[in-house]
């Protein structure tokens, strides 16, 4: 089974108190669901490497296009500087019975940093996920299927996530 995540809900391991706004997204080339999580406070900063991806203050900006198997996550720090995009590959995007916008994540994620690079992460947890029969092979090749059109259809880029990011904040405004 996939790991479903509920947009505009934040990871209460990290985060102590935040706000958060859902808005339907209706632009021509920008179709599905966004929210923008404020994080008033951390229970501890989330340290990954060398990045500080939670901390008072941070941003969280996300969005579920309708009709694709990914997810973005934007995370920007107290001075609104981008620290990461973390893509989370989906099997669906979707709406349940109670109109919560959610995805079913597929374990396999990509991280573009701002100097460019390209991380794919997870490679262990979705085959441990096929192994243990929690997904099916189907699933697993969809993932990586995936995760090469967005590479490919330069979606992972640079140019492309801080235009998608940009015109979606301002929806927030």
């Amino acid at each position: 089974m996939e790991r479903r995540k509920y947009l505009g809900r934040a990871n209460e391991d990290y985060i102590k108190s935040y706000t958060s706004k859902i808005i339907r997204v209706n632009e021509k080339d920008m179709i599905g669901y966004a929210s923008l999580i404020n994080i008033k406070e951390v229970n501890y900063r989330f340290i990954a490497g060398d990045l500080c991806l939670y901390n008072n203050g941070y941003t969280e900006l996300c969005f579920l296009p309708d009709g694709e198997n990914w997810t973005l996550f934007a995370i920007y720090d107290d001075n609104d500087e981008i620290v990461e995009w973390y893509i989370d590959i989906t099997k669906e995007n979707a709406v349940d019975n109670d109109g919560n916008p959610y995805c079913d994540d597929l374990y396999l994620d990509a991280v573009l940093l701002p100097d460019g690079t390209i991380l794919v992460l997870d490679k262990d947890e979705l085959i441990s996920a096929l192994d243990s029969g929690n997904i099916t092979e189907n699933d697993f090749f969809l993932a990586y299927k995936v995760l090469n059109e967005l590479i490919n259809r330069k979606i992972l880029d640079i140019a492309y996530m801080e235009s998608l990011c940009s015109r979606l904040r301002l929806l927030f405004r």
